[in-house]
């Protein structure tokens, strides 16, 4: 009867702790992303990467969080933001983002994207610079800004399935691991290679667009009506034309891009019609 007793004792004790005990806190912050395992940890307190900056967040709208290198451990996005080498931005639903890279582009997050900059470089002295960009899912238009003092320049974007280069351009690319979708904007030159065949090339001008898959042997380019355009920015502008909020001004945050002649010499403002044409 008395180990009958203590078993009672035991499994009350036990009923009691998990009653009351509640779920186990994953997050240090009342973000909810319902893509985000439980092991990750959203700070409330922003911390700075490694390295020094290479990009800023122009414009936030909606939640989105940035991870330094370490995905398990992630800040929430807000305008001024300084963005370094391996950050990893993520839009959730609904959410807008606007971010300028040293070299001077600009990049339209969509929502429900999941962006990595793997590089962005601007050497004045050597008059050089590099970026590279890995787009995992969702989808970003890319406004390059090319410096005609620049003896080098070399802009890439990466999906599962595609390789984009460019060196002066204005594209929109959304990709999800079965396929990628290009589209070259106006002023632009768009260089393509599939992962599954790298020795071909696809060349895109103004308005054109091909879709990339291990399935597609050979992708083809197909040029766009005005009509097909302006639906497709559509699904990038989050607000009426210049309504959305910006952050800078002339000549703000450029010192943390001055280092031995790192920075472009850009102004620090972007507005929405910087990013959607009429």
């Amino acid at each position: 009867m008395s180990v009958l007793r203590k078993n009672l004792i035991l499994l009350s004790f036990v009923a009691a702790s998990i009653l009351f005990s509640g779920p186990p806190s994953f997050s240090e912050s009342t973000f909810s992303e319902q893509t985000l395992t439980s092991d990750i940890i959203i700070e409330k307190m922003y911390q700075t990467g490694s390295g020094l900056p290479v990009g800023k967040i122009q414009s936030v709208r909606g939640q989105a969080i940035v991870f330094h290198r370490d995905p398990a451990v992630g800040f929430r996005i807000q305008t001024g933001l300084p963005l370094y080498a391996g950050d990893i931005l993520r839009t959730r639903e609904s959410a807008w983002i606007i971010c300028r890279l040293i070299d001077g582009s600009h990049i339209f997050l969509a929502p429900k994207t999941t962006l990595t900059i793997l590089q962005s470089s601007h050497n004045t002295n050597l008059k050089t610079s590099a970026t590279f960009l890995n787009l995992e899912r969702g989808g970003a238009r890319f406004k390059l800004n090319p410096m005609p003092e620049l003896s080098a320049y070399e802009y890439k974007v990466q999906t599962a399935a595609a390789l984009i280069r460019t060196r002066e351009a204005d594209f929109v690319v959304r990709a999800n691991p079965e396929a990628t979708e290009i589209v070259a904007l106006e002023n632009s030159r768009l260089e393509v290679t599939g992962g599954s065949q790298p020795q071909d090339v696809i060349f895109l001008a103004d308005f054109q667009k091909t879709i990339v898959s291990p399935a597609v042997i050979s992708p083809q380019v197909e040029t766009l009506s005005r009509e097909n355009i302006e639906a497709l920015l559509t699904g990038f502008n989050p607000a009426p034309p210049g309504t959305l909020a910006v952050a800078g001004t002339k000549d703000e945050g450029q010192d943390e891009f001055k280092d031995e002649g790192r920075g472009p010499k850009t102004e620090d403002m972007l507005i929405e019609e910087d990013i959607v044409e009429d």
